[in-house]
């Protein structure tokens, strides 16, 4: 036999053929693809780019002494090489025998590569009839090599009678689609496809019925095989997909819900629900082209359609809020104090009542709501103070969601201690409680004096405990100066921070009758300075002025109805006439001291030469505080009455005993 021709099936490849001898008995034939032993990159990355599979064909020749049918065996070898110009792969002798197929001649191909090809149908569909539905195609292998296909050809079956197909040649790149009245045979060739989804049929349900997609033939096959083979049958595992059509939808409004799925087979039921329970709705349901008005939940907030025939749309007509019942469980010690609500409250709308409370009592009112929970929670009650002394409760409508419990006793708790504090403490009035009931406010008066004005805050202060710092509480006043610190829930915002606390109310006062205000330098010191306040003014009778709490001093010699007092202050620090008029009162007073004009400034009641050392030492910085020497002999060292002490004041005085 003689080598005949040699045909490459891989595109842009040439080769070289070299016949090395031939004969009666054998033939033998180089092929070669030459990538100068893999360091040709360029013809070396063809080649490794190419499918598996048959890549030639050769012919040989017989000489007329072979019959036709005669077997002839052959054998293949073969290297391929890498880029590092080694052997990556020397093929294992391959053998086998073809029969001559004509006198004369005949072919030898590379064997057939295996595809080991499978496919199923996708899921089951549910849908309702003029809805669109895609079927996808799947494809897989069972050869670890395979990764994907290039051709198929697939007949499936179908209802024209309940589907219609959607899918048509050219859907897809060299797609081809026959429909020959539910038979529909589909071929694709081209560029590799991975395996995977090979193909998605697309069909509209026309009918409500139930019917099925079902493949009853499939080939796929790669290209490589495409030279010499024709496409092997692959293996169905998946025939059917189940189109149900015989379902109808449910459409709800935002208002309702449901926990079951809104496509319902013929016949079947749906059960549906409110989002929020606290409402009585009236709906419309309308199946096909008959509606039903008026419609209501039952008793356990549900409603079901039954036996559904057509497509349901339900629209809500109207919701009005539901009512619940609120009990009441006082104790009689304390009934005659609570005027209670209504015997209903509404959903979402606040419920209040009203306890007046009586000298002495404190009150401990705690409610619930019923919200479906088996556990009884309860909820302290802080009331709102009125200004008439009477306390409003109110539970928020947010909270009412069920029947309500409200519990009222007297509050056997020892309180909150009250301190009163600041300038205006004296006009606090004798009456006022001494204590703050816990959740509770807290009404004071203070004896508020026409001359004055009046500055009341408060705050809650901890009681032994390093780490709290206080609280700020809330002060209103009333009016003819009574006032009221308004409730606050104890246990949230008091007893998570410290187990003891007191009340501080702070009641400052400036006077009206201060008609003037002065702020003066009296005396240079070493490091201070001692500032000279005056006020003047008439205080009523049995009052005087007083100076952040000391009563002040009246000095006939800075003029009619002149009060002064001294505060020291650090060298370079400023008092301004705000800071120092913010802390001038009128209090009530036993005496007052008057400093007339003067030279006895020791107070010995006598003037000699000790006064004028007295006044010396004081311009000299040598008494920088109220220690050793008094507001008072200080005032008294101005015997000039110029509001500075200074040299003039003690030659002022030797002048008087020459």
């Amino acid at each position: 036999m003689t080598y005949e021709s040699y045909t490459c099936s891989w595109e842009g490849m040439t080769c070289t053929v070299t016949e090395k001898n031939s004969g009666d008995d054998k033939s033998k034939v180089f092929f070669k693809i030459d990538s100068n032993k893999g360091k040709d990159t360029d013809i070396l990355n063809k080649i490794q780019t190419r499918q598996t599979g048959a890549f030639a064909t050769v012919t040989f020749k017989v000489n007329d002494s072979c019959k036709v049918g005669q077997a002839i065996n052959y054998t293949f070898l073969g290297s391929f090489y890498d880029a590092k110009a080694m052997a990556a792969i020397n093929n294992a002798r391959v053998t086998g025998s073809l029969a001559v197929t004509e006198q004369g001649g005949s072919i030898i191909t590379v064997p057939k590569t295996e595809t080991g090809y499978s496919v199923s149908m996708g899921a089951d569909q549910q849908l309702v009839s003029g809805q669109r539905v895609r079927i996808p195609v799947t494809v897989a292998s069972s050869e670890k090599k395979i990764t994907g296909f290039n051709a198929y050809d697939m007949t499936f079956t179908y209802d024209p009678a309940a589907l219609t197909l959607n899918t048509k040649t050219g859907a897809a790149a060299n797609l081809t689609v026959e429909d020959n009245n539910g038979t529909v045979r589909v071929r694709r060739y081209g560029d590799a496809v991975p395996l995977g989804e090979a193909l998605a049929l697309e069909f509209t349900a026309k009918a409500t019925a139930t019917s099925a997609v079902t493949l009853t033939n499939a080939k796929f096959d790669l290209d490589a095989n495409s030279i010499n083979f024709d496409a092997p049958e692959a293996t169905i595992s998946d025939a059917d997909t189940v189109v149900n059509a015989n379902n109808f939808t449910v459409t709800l409004p935002d208002a309702f819900t449901s926990d079951e799925t809104r496509l319902v087979p013929k016949g079947g039921s749906f059960t549906f629900k409110p989002v929020d329970s606290h409402y009585t709705y009236t709906f419309t349901v309308k199946m096909g082209d008959s509606a039903t008005e008026g419609l209501t939940f039952g008793a356990n907030d549900t409603y079901t359609i039954e036996n559904i025939s057509g497509n349901v749309e339900v629209t809500y007509t109207g919701k009005t809020p539901k009512q619940y019942d609120v009990k009441y469980k006082i104790d009689e010690d304390v009934e005659q104090d609570v005027t209670k609500g209504p015997e209903t409250v509404t959903y979402l709308n606040d419920y209040s009542f009203v306890v007046t409370p009586r000298a002495g009592y404190s009150y401990r009112v705690i409610y619930s709501v019923d919200n479906g929970d088996p556990f009884v929670h309860t909820v302290i009650a802080v009331p709102t103070a009125n200004d008439d002394g009477t306390l409003t409760y109110t539970i928020p409508g947010k909270e009412i969601v069920g029947g309500v419990e409200i519990w009222i006793d007297p509050n056997t708790e020892s309180g909150i201690p009250v301190v009163f504090t600041g300038n205006g403490v004296e006009d606090a009035a004798s009456g006022n409680a001494s204590s703050m009931g816990k959740n509770m406010p807290y009404y004071f008066t203070l004896n508020q004096r026409e001359s004055c004005d009046y500055t009341v805050t408060a705050y809650y202060q901890p009681l032994a405990t390093p780490t709290a710092s206080k609280r700020p509480a809330t002060v209103r006043s009333l009016g003819n100066g009574k006032y009221v610190v308004e409730a606050v829930n104890y246990n949230d915002y008091l007893y998570v921070y410290a187990r003891s606390w007191n009340l501080v109310v702070k009641v400052e006062k400036v006077s009206h009758s201060a008609e003037e205000v002065t702020v003066s330098k009296y005396l240079e010191l070493n490091d201070k300075t001692m500032m000279l306040i005056t006020v003047k003014g008439t205080p009523e009778g049995g009052k005087a002025f007083t100076y952040d709490c000391n009563t002040m001093y009246k000095v006939n010699a800075y003029g009619t109805d002149q009060y002064a007092w001294l505060v020291i202050v650090d060298k370079g620090q400023t008092l301004t006439q705000e800071e120092a008029a913010a802390k001038v009162a009128i209090s009530a007073a036993d005496n007052v001291v008057t400093i007339t004009l003067g030279f006895d400034v020791n107070m010995t009641g006598k003037v000699d030469v000790n006064d004028a050392q007295l006044v010396y030492d004081m311009y000299n910085g040598k008494y920088s505080d109220f220690t050793k020497v008094s507001v008072e002999k200080f005032l008294r060292a101005d015997v000039n009455a110029t509001k500075v002490v200074d040299h003039t004041d003690a030659v002022a005085i030797v002048n008087q005993f020459k």
